[in-house]
């Protein structure tokens, strides 16, 4: 995820946040370094950065100059690790995949890195709709990442549901005139096309999704637009103010006159007890307060594993219709679903699912990692919550 910091005050009060670090740079010393090692034991993990030494290519060997050691507790080296891990997936995001020995694997924002696997189920099981997704993107012949979702409400459990996602630099020639295409593969409606059309240039990535119930198929074009966000606020350092980052294009798949416009609005680094006030105002705690409990309950189980500023908050609208609500993406707390069981059956016997039926698919994907909770209220005006997981590299070939 990329995520911009905020410098604020509050933040060392929330449960599990990390204090904000003020710098003495009057000690700081520079060294370079092209090779490391980690070493410990127990009690203390050490980090060893050198220079390597020169020498004829082909050795078994080679000789390296240590020229820092720097001894951390355990928990210490394990926020450097997550930190890194995001350093890594904000450059190549910036600048391309970094190629080479252990090269990590690259990022959609606000999306975590791909994982290298191919996603448990094959395409021939998905509904006819969904694999005709999947057909339309094969000629760009490109690696995706593949995200699924499940989505809860009243005595409903839908599960056939997934984004595909990629960044346009990775269409080398003619990207928008193939992305537009499979705009019109989709049967997406003409008006839609236009504003499609029109806001492409300004997006970095582009993702495709399909979700269906019981009984209608719906399509998904979203374009995002964080390159232009991070642009902005680097042009005005410690500017908090919201950002337009997400625009929604879905219509019926079967009948494309039934469309909506959804917009995704970033708060950045809302502290924890504000994204809970503003999800407040989505879910009333005095009318949903299940709802409301159950995702108070995720942010603070993320909240002990990242500081605030890793939570992304957003919020979402749609005009004609009553719905409202809110997108957590905490990717970066490492969770699995498996360390949400009790929140999710709670969930179930909330809304009336048969935890049988609910384990049948559950046991499936309890390794995969949580992504982020979407909750509020639907088009129709009942309350509902949409769990994301599980980003995964998926290549579709064209040959």
């Amino acid at each position: 995820m990329n995520n911009p910091t905020r410098k604020g005050r509050g933040a060392g009060a929330q449960q599990g946040a990390q204090p904000r670090i003020l710098w003495d740079e009057s000690r700081i010393v520079s060294v370079y370094a092209n090779v490391a090692h980690v070493t410990g034991n127990r009690e203390e993990i050490m980090l060893l950065f050198g220079e390597r030494q020169a020498g004829p290519a082909g050795q078994d060997e080679v000789r390296a100059h240590l020229k820092e050691r720097v001894v951390m507790s355990p928990l210490a080296a394990k926020r450097l690790a997550i930190m890194l891990q995001g350093g890594i997936r904000d450059y190549e995001s910036k600048y391309g995949l970094l190629e080479g020995e252990a090269a990590p694997t690259t990022q959609q924002s606000p999306m975590p890195a791909i994982r290298q696997k191919p996603p448990d189920h094959s395409i021939e099981k998905l509904p006819e709709k969904a694999k005709a997704l999947f057909q339309h993107i094969k000629n760009l012949d490109l690696e995706l990442g593949y995200e699924r979702s499940f989505k809860i409400f009243e005595k409903t459990l839908l599960t056939n549901r997934f984004l595909l996602g990629f960044s346009k630099k990775s269409i080398k020639r003619k990207t928008h005139e193939k992305i537009l295409d499979i705009c019109v593969r989709m049967d997406m409606p003409d008006t839609f096309q236009e504003d499609f059309s029109k806001r492409l240039s300004e997006a970095n990535y582009i993702h495709f999704g399909f979700e269906e119930d019981e009984n209608t198929s719906v399509y998904k074009a979203y374009l995002e637009f964080y390159e232009k966000i991070e642009k902005e606020i680097k042009g005005q350092p410690g500017k908090s103010d919201p950002f337009f980052l997400h625009l929604g294009f879905k219509w019926d798949a079967a009948d494309n006159s039934k469309r909506v416009l959804t917009r995704y609005t970033w708060y950045p680094s809302l502290t924890v007890e504000h994204i809970l006030q503003r999800t407040a105002k989505i879910l009333d705690p005095q009318e949903y307060e299940f709802p409301f409990g159950i995702t108070k309950g995720i942010v603070e189980i993320a909240a002990r594993k990242i500081p605030h500023q890793d939570i992304l908050y957003l919020e979402v609208t749609e005009e004609g219709n009553p719905r409202r609500s809110f997108d957590i993406n905490a990717y970066r707390a490492n969770l699995q679903l498996a360390d949400l069981y009790p929140l999710l059956s709670k969930i179930c016997q909330h809304y009336s699912i048969p935890l049988e039926g609910f384990h049948n698919f559950y046991d499936r994907v309890k390794t995969k990692a949580f992504g982020h909770l979407s909750g509020g209220i639907s088009r129709s005006g009942v309350d509902f919550l949409t769990v994301y997981y599980g980003v995964e590299g998926y290549t579709i070939s064209a040959h």
